[in-house]
């Protein structure tokens, strides 16, 4: 007997065996529940997130006789019937192959005849952003006004290929990448029912790997089985997708991370002579550099990763070494060449000018966080000294600048007020006494009451600037007017009247 491949092996047959799309299945479950079943949907998301599985299983759903929890029992005349081959009431074309304007008139020619076995004829379009231009037309109208017995579900992966006239017709559903966890653990009960012995690390591994396709994954995983002998080990995996030695791509990472270009070169050289695909090894180090970032960044990034504890340990070295930055433009570097080299037949010379290009990064990076390092070194240090000239030696400090951090002290005590009745005084140190002098006498009776005073006598003592001064508060005599009136005359040559 011929041996079925995984992913077809273990397509999902209800709904309950649907992972990753929960959104999804509620809802058409519902409907079912309900019977609210609408003439048209659209499927659309990635490849392998199980879009013609959900609309294979809806399309039996809709016309089983006693459906179990919204899927089909199968086991009723229907199921049985529908599981058949050569059944007509579920209809699936590939519009990659079937997109011409004369194959859609056929199928909407034919549309108008009853299902022979249950109470819908369901069409399953996939591909559809495949159809001409010509070929949406003409489904356009059936598509609004189908007969009652009809039911449309178009997949896509190009949703933003398809007409707005055909969207506003259908109801949408996008389908979500599956997250790793949830593949992994698929991937496991697989292998569970199967007897295949496996590493919990290859697991997650090959659930990267199918980056967020359950169809993707399980292909890995059905080529891992068969290259490890049913004991499916990380090494293993790593062979199967071509990956580079950890442990040598470890190495060329703390090079660019370092900015030796003189090692980075070397290892690179080894890994590509060993083979390496150049797209899969700068893959490789952009996710190492994101797995490292993980790592200083993250609490829990020992879970969400999910790698050997050996690898983990060393990346956390990495992570503990290197600042974020660095790690940063190095993986920037790594994760932008997919563009470059998907246009370029000279993958080696663009990998390894990116090399280069990431290790000059790492190096300015490297003098500018000495410099920092350095700078942050010296204004501690000046800190200090400014800290003990202050301590030693009072009288170095000037008046104004004590009444500045003295005022602060009265507005963060809620004496704001006080604070501006003051700032047209005189201040002095004289001898290690911080002095007030007050010219107005209506002033100074407002700071000599007891409530005043004693806010500033506490400001004062609670600012670290006044440490080892006394604080005194003096009252200054007005100008005589006999005196200012001779003076004001002499100021201005006799030339002003003063009454």
């Amino acid at each position: 007997m011929a041996y079925t491949s995984l992913y077809r092996k273990y397509r999902p047959d209800t709904f309950d065996k649907v992972i990753g799309q929960d959104h999804i299945v509620r809802t058409l479950k519902n409907q079912i529940a309900r019977d609210n079943i609408g003439h048209a949907y659209i499927f659309t998301g990635t490849r392998g997130t199980g879009k013609t599985s959900v609309a294979k299983i809806f399309a039996r759903a809709v016309n089983c006789l006693s459906p179990v929890n919204g899927s089909p029992c199968g086991k009723c005349e229907c199921c049985l019937a529908l599981a058949e081959s050569g059944n007509f009431d579920v209809l699936e074309i590939d519009a990659a192959s079937n997109n011409s304007v004369d194959q859609i008139r056929d199928l909407t020619d034919k549309i108008n005849f009853p299902p022979t076995i249950g109470k819908y004829k369901v069409y399953i379009v996939d591909e559809v952003h495949m159809l001409s231009k010509a070929a949406f037309n003409a489904l356009l109208k059936t598509l609004e006004e189908p007969p009652s017995h009809a039911i449309f579900i178009l997949a896509t992966t190009e949703i933003h290929q398809i007409p707005a006239t055909i969207l506003s017709r259908c109801l949408r559903f996008d389908f979500r990448l599956v997250p790793n966890a949830v593949t992994a653990k698929r991937i496991r009960d697989i292998f569970d029912e199967i007897g295949v012995k496996y590493e919990r690390e290859a697991v997650e591994l090959i659930a990267s790997a199918g980056a967020g396709s359950v169809r993707d994954a399980l292909s890995v995983a059905d080529t891992c089985v068969s290259y490890c002998e049913g004991n499916v080990t990380y090494g293993g995996v790593l062979e199967v997708l071509g990956a580079s030695d950890p442990q040598k791509l470890r190495e060329l990472a703390s090079a660019i991370a370092d900015g030796d270009t003189d090692k980075a070169l070397r290892v690179s050289a080894e890994l590509c002579d060993l083979g390496k695909s150049i797209p899969v090894l700068a893959g490789d180090l952009a996710a190492l550099f994101r797995n490292v970032l993980y790592i200083k960044s993250c609490r829990n990034a020992k879970e969400l990763l999910a790698i050997p504890e050996s690898i983990y340990e060393a990346l956390g070295e990495m992570a503990g070494k290197y600042s974020a930055a660095r790690l940063m433009n190095a993986m920037k570097a790594m994760s932008g060449l997919e563009g470059e080299l998907r246009y370029s037949s000279q993958h080696r010379i663009v990998f390894e000018g990116a090399l280069m290009s990431a290790c000059l990064g790492a190096q300015d990076s490297a003098k500018t966080e000495d410099l920092q390092a350095r700078i942050a070194r010296l204004e501690r240090a000046l800190s200090g000294q400014r800290k003990s000239d202050f301590n030693s030696a009072p009288a170095v400090r000037d008046a104004k600048q004590v009444w500045f951090h003295l005022a602060s002290e009265l507005k963060k005590q809620g004496a704001s007020v006080l604070a501006i009745t003051l700032q047209n005084a005189q201040f002095e140190l004289n001898d290690g006494e911080f002095v007030i002098k007050i010219a107005d006498r209506a002033t100074y009776n407002l700071v000599c009451e007891k409530d005043n005073r004693d806010l500033i006598n506490f400001a004062f003592s609670a600012d670290p600037t006044t440490k080892g001064l006394r604080l005194a508060i003096n009252e200054i005599a007005h100008i005589d007017e006999d005196k200012a009136v001779p003076y004001v005359r002499e100021m201005f040559g006799g030339m002003v009247d003063i009454k």
